[in-house]
């Protein structure tokens, strides 16, 4: 493989094979490759034995037994949680709070105002008090983070490029109705009403409702009062037009129709605002917590991220490097 050879000045020197050169750009390269793969997924913080690490995200490290611990001080609706669904909303609470830092929020003189009441109200400054600290830190500067980012100010053509549906109200009907005995006194009612009686001498002379002496009123109803396929009947009806609702043990309950809501155009619009609003501030934290994924390093302890399916990002696998 190797041969030697004289040279005029009587130096040596090697011949190397090509087969020689190959092997080893080839070893060198499959080395390459492997330390690659094992630095990508090789999870370091768990390795330097730090099982207990929550998570890392910035500067913020919160251990599983503190996770726990904030859990059970965050409130009812905390606690109501699985342990997994409340480590999703705090880590996501913990990226807001470092935007809030990267923001500058957390030196806001209304924000420093908030944090010495704070610390004025506790007294023993035990463990549970300095943790209950950081929680109030943490989640004030998260919250005026979003406040900080949704309620940005916008132009009005983005706003109306966003397209929503304003759910339609349920349907009403203002009612008046006459209860009478059998099919035959029905017919006798619809007769003297197509003869010009007033709804209102039908009423006197006919209804053996309780609503009676209220002219029939019964208020505004909805297809809910009503036995299956009454009230779509009723929603066909000219006002003041009575027709046959349905037959009870009580007889036959006859109905019109006086009056319709009204479409109010102007709280069309408002509630149309709202909701887009509303999409709006929605888009703008989505936006915003996907650009705070991709420029915080954070790490998830890796039993987490299974149960929670929090995603780390390939770079941010090793928070100590």
């Amino acid at each position: 493989m190797f041969e030697s050879k004289a040279l005029i000045d009587d130096h040596h020197m090697i011949l190397v094979s090509k087969r020689m050169i190959f092997s080893v750009i080839g070893t060198l390269l499959a080395l390459t490759l492997l330390l690659m793969v094992f630095f990508l997924h090789i999870d370091f913080d768990y390795l330097l034995g730090r099982k207990d690490l929550a998570m890392k995200v910035g500067q913020t490290t919160i251990t599983l037994e503190e996770l726990k611990q904030i859990q059970e001080i965050s409130g009812v609706q905390a606690k109501k949680l699985d342990a997994a669904a409340f480590a999703s909303e705090f880590f996501e609470t913990l990226l807001f709070a470092e935007g809030g830092r990267k923001l500058g929020l957390d030196r806001r003189p209304e924000f420093v105002r908030k944090v010495s009441v704070f610390d004025l109200a506790l007294k023993k400054g035990d463990d549970k008090e300095t943790l209950a600290r950081a929680v109030f830190l943490i989640e004030e500067l998260a919250a005026t983070a979003r406040r900080e980012i949704a309620d940005a100010q916008y132009h009005p053509a983005d706003l109306q490029a966003i397209k929503v549906s304003v759910p339609a109200q349920e349907e009403r009907l203002h009612l008046k109705t006459i209860l009478v005995a059998n099919a035959e006194e029905a017919q006798q009612v619809f007769s003297e009403q197509a003869e010009g009686v007033a709804f209102a001498d039908l009423n006197a002379s006919w209804s053996r409702s309780l609503y009676r002496g209220v002219g029939g009123d019964i208020g505004w109803k909805k297809a809910g009062d009503f036995p299956e396929t009454v009230f779509a009947k009723l929603l066909t009806l000219e006002p003041e037009v009575l027709t046959q609702g349905f037959v009870d043990e009580s007889g036959v309950h006859l109905y019109a129709v006086v009056s319709r809501p009204k479409v109010d155009p102007a709280q069309q619009a408002k509630a149309e605002r709202e909701l887009q609003l509303r999409e709006l501030r929605r888009r703008r934290l989505m936006k915003y917590i996907v650009e705070l994924r991709n420029a915080v390093d954070f790490w998830v302890n890796p039993v987490l991220q299974t149960r929670c399916q929090i995603v780390s990002r390939a770079d941010a696998a090793d928070s100590s490097q």
